[in-house]
Formats: structure tokens, sequence, C-alpha cells
């Protein structure tokens, strides 16, 4: 009985073995470790978003990761670093990845809902891609409170500010454009995060500010970050005076002191002094130009001829225009009720009729138009159109209409508007250039010879003297 057991066993042992051995043989997969700091950082500053990726044996493409973008944020991509480990005896090959995100308001930030494919070689030459979720990582910013009345906030590990001022020419005067240039650098933060300046507007000066220029520099060794954002605008010199460029206060956080640090930048005093170049009319004193009585008479009397002459000139426009004015008039009215009695007007009010697609109002058009249609003459009825057209498709378009018009029962005729004002236009088109052959042809003289060439009867010519 025994040695039945052991027999029983050993059958069934190779069916269960290869269950056991693929358990033992997991196929190892790929490992994602993700962290961020620090847990708390100050505004503008940044939090370090670190993600290793690592896949047994090796990786046959670089891992696609998403920007890791986040709101009220900027993302910047540092150096990746190549990783190799050994875990329970299996060798895993991957590669960090960094970021630095720099919050701008205060506030909790949180990275989720992000993927990463990651392609390597599960049994060389055999390569698996597979999908990872990134896990869920966040982090505060917030302002110190010795910091909170500062606006807007900036922060920094150095911050420097200077200013520039070039000028058109030594003296000022009238015209002439002065050009004012801020620049500040920081170390820590993007450009993007520095205060821009705002150069104020002057009366008695144009101001056109430039588009900021903003530059980032990082170290490829140490990642470090160096910043500086140039702002600049230009003043035109209106009107000659003193003027003075406000001074400029920059406010900022000092990361590695711990407390607030200001820039001061000098205002500007400016001399606008009366351009030589420009007319007396048109320099800015602060005062118009004032006429007196003895002014204009004086001016009168310098230049009597030119007055008198645009006196005689403004009386005699005085005069005429009335007149000029009702004769214009009355030559335009003249015009247009010719027009409203002429065969053109009577065609155009044909064809915006028509086009309204009302058999009975195209219909009546039709005869008020051959009414002035001298071709359809002496009757001027729409037989005596088709007569003259001599148009198969005008006579049936024609027909169409008058059937349904004219017949007994409804719907006897389906007419075209569009076709009818072709062949409508086109037969007033032929019989109007006809008409204008056979007028030409009747003017040709009757005779070729000139009639100073005939001799009358019982006259003899007289010959030449010679």
């Amino acid at each position: 009985m025994r040695y039945l057991r052991i027999a029983i066993v050993l059958l069934l042992l190779p069916s269960a073995a290869p269950g056991a051995f693929a358990q033992q043989a997991t196929a190892p997969e790929p490992i994602l470790n993700v962290s961020i700091d620090p847990a708390r950082v100050v505004v503008g500053q940044k939090a370090l978003l670190r993600v290793e990726v690592m896949a047994p044996n090796y990786m046959t493409s670089p891992p696609e990761l998403p920007d890791f973008q986040v709101r009220n944020a900027v993302t910047r991509q540092l150096q990746n670093v190549n990783t190799n480990d050994e875990r329970n005896g299996i060798s895993y090959a991957g590669v960090r990845f960094e970021f630095a995100i720099y919050p701008q308001e205060p506030g909790a930030y949180a990275i989720s809902n992000q993927k990463l494919t990651v392609r390597y070689a599960a049994e060389p030459p055999a390569t698996r891609e597979t999908v990872l979720a990134v896990p869920p990582v966040a982090f505060e910013a917030f302002i110190p409170d010795a910091a909170s009345t500062l606006h807007p906030f900036v922060a920094a590990s150095r911050l420097s500010a200077e200013q520039a001022v070039q000028r058109s020419s030594e003296q000022l005067k009238s015209g002439d454009a002065v050009t004012r240039t801020v620049t500040i650098k920081a170390e820590g933060l993007p450009a993007m995060l520095l205060p821009p300046q705002s150069l104020a507007a002057i009366d008695g000066m144009a101001l056109y500010p430039a588009q900021p220029s903003l530059q980032d520099h990082v170290d490829g060794r140490t990642d470090a970050m160096t910043s500086t954002r140039i702002d600049s605008a230009t003043y035109m010199l209106q009107r000659p005076g003193s003027y003075v460029l406000p001074a400029i206060d920059i406010a900022w956080w000092n990361t590695d002191s711990g407390k607030v640090e200001r820039i001061h930048l000098d205002e500007v005093p400016l001399a606008v002094a009366v351009n030589p170049a420009e007319p007396v009319a048109g320099r800015a004193t602060g005062q118009g130009t004032r006429w007196s009585v003895n002014g204009i008479v004086d001016l009168v009397a310098e230049h009597w001829l030119v007055a008198l002459f645009a006196l005689i000139v403004l009386g005699a426009i005085a005069w005429f225009a009335p007149r000029v004015s009702r004769a214009v008039a009355a030559r335009w009215r003249r015009r247009r009720a010719a027009y409203l009695q002429s065969e053109d007007f009577s065609f155009h009010r044909l064809r915006h009729t028509a086009r309204g697609g009302d058999a009975r109002a195209t219909y009546f058009a039709l005869l008020d138009w051959l009414q002035r249609f001298e071709p359809a003459a002496p009757d001027h009825t729409i037989h005596a159109l088709k007569a003259a057209a001599k148009d198969a498709e005008l006579d049936s378009e024609l027909g169409s209409m008058e059937r349904q018009l004219f017949a007994p029962t409804s719907g006897a005729g389906h007419w075209s508007p569009r076709r009818l004002l072709r062949r409508v236009s086109a037969a007033r088109r032929d019989l109007r250039q006809r008409a204008h052959d056979s007028n030409g042809t009747r003017q040709l003289p009757t005779q070729l010879n000139p009639a100073g060439d005939l001799v009358s009867p019982g006259r003899v010519r007289r010959l030449p003297a010679r």
C-alpha cells in the first residue's frame, strides 16, 4: 500500500512542478520612486521634484515623462543622472530626473494623476512596454510674516538693480529724447518672477515703453540659476521746462539672511530748453500767441493787395453761389426725371421685379418696359417682342408665364425668373444692336462720288487757266 502511494505522488509531481516554478520565477517589474523636497518652501523658491525610474536589465529607450506643469507655478527640468542597482540578485538600470518647481503664490500644490511609459529588455532581446502611475506628491508655499507687506513679493538669494539714462544730446531741448533703462539681476528664481518696473508717464513728455527683456542662465554643472530683467522706456520731450523722472524703490526678501532688503535708484532731473529750430507758433511757452487789434491792422496794411483780392473772391462766391447751386439742382432734377422715363430705368425695374418671383408683377413690369423699347414699335406688345426676337426659348418662357397667369387651372405653367431674364436680356441686346446697325446703314450717302464732281446739264465746265 505504501508503494502505491509513492507511485501516485511520482505521477502527479511533473504536472504540479511547472506551476510552482512559474510562481517562484515571476518576471521582475520596473521600479518608480518619486519625492519632493522641501515639503514647505518660500514663494518664488524652488521645490525639487525627483523621479527615479529603474527597469530590469536595461531600458531600450528613455522613459516618456509628463511635463509636471503645476498651476500658478513655473516648472523647469534639471539634469538627468543614470543609476544602477541590484535587488534580489537582479540588475536594474535607470534614470533619475529632477525638476525645479517655483510656486508663484502661497498655498498647497499637488502633483497627481500623472503617468509615464517605460520600455525595457525583459528577456533580451525581447522588450516590454509598461505604463506606470506616478504616486501623488504635495508641498506648500508660504510668505514669511516679516515680508507680508511686500507687494509684489520677491524672494532671492541675491538681487541687484541699476539704471541707465541715455540722452539724445548733452543740452536737452524740446524735440529731443531720453531713454531710461532699469536692469534687475537675481539668483535663485526665474526672470519671469522678477518685479516689473512701471516707468511713469510725465506731463510734457510722451512715453514710449519697450517690451521687457527676460533672460535666464543655468549653470550646467550646479544647476544654479541667474536671471535678468530689463525694462526701458523712451521719453519724447514735447515742451521746454524742468522735469524729474521719479526714483525707484525695490523691496525683496533675502532667503539667505531671512530679512527684507531694499534697493533705491535715484531720481533723474531733466532741464529742457527751447529748441531754436522750432517756429515761434510751435513753441510751448505755456502762453498761446495772442493777436491784438493793432497787430491785425498792421498785417492787413502790409498785405493789402492780398487782402483785397481775398475780399473780392469771397464776395463773388457769396454772389454766385446761390445761383450756381440752383442751376445745378435744376439740372440734376431734369436729368433724374429723364432717367425715370427712360428705357434703361424701366428695364432695371423689370429685372428687380422678376427677381422677386411674382409672375403678375413681372408681367406688368414687362409691359411697361415694352412701351419704352423702340425695337418693339409700333405695337409695343409681347407679341411684337416675340416677332422681332425670333427666339424659341424666349417664346417658351413667356408662354409659361402667361399660362400660369391666365390659364383656367392654377399651376398650368411653370416659369423661371432666371431663364426669363436671361432670354429677355439677350433679345434686348440683339435688337438694340440690329437697330443701331440699320440706322448706320441709312445714314450712308446714296452716291459715293462727291457732288462737286457732277456737271449740271446745260453748263460747260471752264478749262483751267494756264
